[in-house]
C-alpha cells in the first residue's frame, strides 16, 4: 500500500505534498505562526465528536492537521473535555494562537490556557534600544490611526475624469508646443538674409 495524500485524481508522495516543503512551525523575525488550535468536528448527524487539534489556519475545518491534542464530547454528562496540556503549551510557545472556542471550553472544564513564554532570544532584540521606541510611541499615541474607507464609485469616476481632463491638456500642450517649435524652425528659413 502506497502512503501518500490525495491531490485531486493524483496520489502524491508524502514528501511531496502541498504542505510538506514548507514547515507550519517554522517562525522566523516576528512572523506570526499560521498553526491555529482549534475544534475540528468529526462523529455523525446529531451525534457530535470534536477534535482539538493544531492545524494551519488556511486549512478547512476537517483538513490535515499537525497533531491531535484532545477530544471534545458535547453530549457526555461528566468532563468531556481530554486534553494534553503539554502539547498545548508547546505549540503556544512555538506560536501557535488558541481559538475562542477552546479557550472558553478550557475555562470552562478548569485547564490553565496557556500564555507564550518569553525566550532569551525574543527579549534581547527589544532591550538594545528602549530609547529609540519611546519617541515614537509618543507620536502614535498622540495622532489617532486612521480607519481605511473603500472609495465610492462616485469619488472613483471623479477621479477618473480629473486624470482624463490632465492627460487632455497635456497632450494639447504638447502639441502646441511641437506645433511652435516647427513655425519657429521654419521662420528663419524662409526670411529673406539682408547683408
Amino acid at each position: 500500500m502506497r502512503l501518500g495524500v490525495r491531490l485531486g485524481k493524483r496520489l502524491l508522495p508524502i514528501d511531496k505534498a502541498p504542505y510538506a516543503s514548507r514547515p507550519a512551525f517554522s517562525i522566523s523575525k516576528g512572523m506570526t505562526m499560521s498553526v491555529c488550535i482549534r475544534l475540528s468536528r468529526f462523529g455523525r448527524l446529531h451525534r457530535p465528536l470534536f477534535r482539538v487539534v493544531a492545524i494551519d489556519k488556511r486549512c478547512h475545518r476537517e483538513g490535515m492537521s499537525n497533531e491531535i491534542i484532545g477530544a471534545y464530547d458535547p453530549l457526555k454528562k461528566d468532563k468531556n473535555l481530554e486534553l494534553d496540556t503539554a502539547k498545548v503549551e508547546s505549540w503556544v510557545n512555538r506560536g501557535a494562537q488558541i481559538s475562542n472556542g477552546v479557550r472558553s471550553l478550557m475555562k470552562k472544564f478548569g485547564y490553565a490556557v496557556p500564555t507564550p513564554t518569553k525566550t532569551a532570544a525574543a527579549v534581547a532584540p527589544k532591550t538594545v534600544a528602549p530609547k529609540a521606541a519611546a519617541p515614537k510611541a509618543k507620536v502614535a499615541a498622540q495622532t489617532p490611526k486612521k480607519t481605511y474607507v473603500a472609495p465610492t464609485r462616485r469619488s472613483l469616476r471623479q477621479h477618473a475624469a480629473k486624470q482624463k481632463t490632465a492627460r487632455k491638456v497635456a497632450a494639447a500642450s504638447a502639441v502646441a508646443a511641437s506645433a511652435m517649435a516647427a513655425s519657429a524652425a521654419s521662420a528663419p528659413a524662409a526670411a529673406p538674409v539682408q547683408g
